[in-house]
C-alpha cells in the first residue's frame, strides 16, 4: 500500500499542494499546460512562422490550453464529488450516528466504495446495538449470535444427559452464497441472511433452537434423534426452496442448503459435536450440495 501511494505522498510535500483540491489543480497544469507551452517555446524558438502568424499560433495553443486546463479540472472536480460525498457522510456517521445513504448503482469502484461503506457503517451499527442489548442475539437476523448458540448448546447437552433423551445438532450452510454476495452486494448479501433467519426460526418447534453461527452458516439444535432431525432438515431445506429472494437488479433468486447433522452421545462435549456435525456438512458439500448428510451415516462411509 506505502508503495501505492509513494506519488501521492511525494505530492503532498508540495507546499502549494497541501488540499486535495489544490492536487487537483497541479495535475491539471502539469499533465495540460506544460506540454503547450513546450510547443509554444518550439514555436518561438524553432518555428517558421514569424510576426503576426507567430502570435497568432501562439494564441491559439494558449487559448486552447486554458480551455483544456479548465474543463479538465470541471471534469476531475465532478469525477472526485461521489468520494468526497462518501468521505462526509462517513464523517457524519463517526460524529453523529446518521447511517450513510451513498447510491449504489455505480458499477465502477467509486461504486463499490459506496457500497462498502454502506456495509461496513451499517455493520459497526449491529454491532453496536447488539452489544447494547444483552449481547445474545444476532442483530441482523434475529436469534441467537454464536457465543449464544455455544452457550444453548453446552446447556442443552447437559440436560439431555439429565433427562436421557436424544439431541441432535445441525449446521446449515447456504449454497453459493458468496456468488450472490459478490455478484449483488452486501445489501442483498443481508437480506438473503435476514429472510433465511425468518425461515429458520420459524419452522422449528419450541423445544428446538437456532442460531447464527458466522456468515452465512446457521446451526440448530434438535431434540430428538438423527432420523427425527435429518427428516426435519428435509422439510426445512423444501421450504427455502420456495422462498424467492429479489436482487438489486429485480431478478429472482432461489436458495439451497447443504446441512449436516449429528446425534449427540454420551462421551461427546459440544465441540466435539459440532465437529462431527461439521465434518457431515462437508460431506454433504462435496456430495453436490443441496442436501443433508447424517454423521452416523458418513461415518460408516469413512
Amino acid at each position: 500500500m506505502s508503495r501505492a501511494l509513494k506519488f501521492y505522498d511525494l505530492l503532498n510535500r508540495l507546499p502549494f499542494a497541501t488540499s486535495f483540491r489544490s492536487k487537483v489543480v497541479f495535475a491539471v497544469v502539469v499533465s495540460v499546460l506544460l506540454p503547450v507551452m513546450a510547443m509554444e517555446i518550439f514555436f518561438i524558438l524553432f518555428s517558421t512562422l514569424k510576426g503576426p502568424e507567430l502570435e497568432q499560433a501562439i494564441l491559439i495553443s494558449g487559448v486552447a490550453a486554458a480551455t483544456a486546463a479548465v474543463f479538465a479540472y470541471w471534469a476531475l472536480s465532478t469525477i472526485l464529488k461521489p468520494i468526497l460525498c462518501t468521505s462526509r457522510q462517513l464523517n457524519q456517521f463517526l460524529n453523529e450516528k446518521v447511517l450513510p445513504d451513498l447510491p449504489v448503482h455505480y458499477r465502477d469502484e467509486v461504486g463499490s466504495l459506496m457500497s462498502n461503506v454502506n456495509y461496513i457503517t451499517r455493520s459497526m451499527k449491529d454491532l453496536i446495538e447488539s452489544a447494547n442489548q444483552d449481547g445474545a442475539i444476532d442483530h441482523l437476523t434475529g436469534i441467537y449470535n454464536r457465543r449464544s448458540a455455544e452457550n444453548r448448546l453446552k446447556d442443552s447437552i447437559e440436560l439431555t444427559r439429565i433427562r436421557q433423551n436424544a439431541l441432535s445438532f445441525a449446521i446449515l450452510d447456504i449454497d453459493n452464497f458468496k456468488t450472490l454476495n459478490d455478484t449483488y452486494g452486501h445489501d442483498f448479501g443481508d437480506a438473503v441472511l435476514r429472510q433465511t433467519g425468518d425461515l429458520l426460526r420459524t419452522n422449528v418447534r419450541r423445544t428446538d433452537w437456532v442460531g447464527r453461527w458466522g456468515g452465512d452458516e446457521f446451526v440448530i439444535a434438535f431434540q430428538g434423534g438423527e432420523s427425527e432431525a435429518s427428516a426435519m432438515l428435509s422439510r426445512i431445506c423444501e421450504l427455502a426452496g420456495r422462498e424467492l429472494f429479489i436482487a438489486p437488479d429485480q431478478s429472482v433468486h432461489k436458495i439451497t442448503f447443504s446441512c449436516g447433522v449429528c446425534e449427540w452421545q454420551e462421551a461427546m462435549d459440544s465441540q466435539f459435536l459440532f465437529t462431527k456435525a461439521d465434518e457431515a456438512l462437508y460431506a454433504a458439500k462435496r456430495g453436490g450440495r443441496d442436501q443433508v448428510q447424517v454423521w452416523s451415516e458418513y461415518a460408516r462411509l469413512v
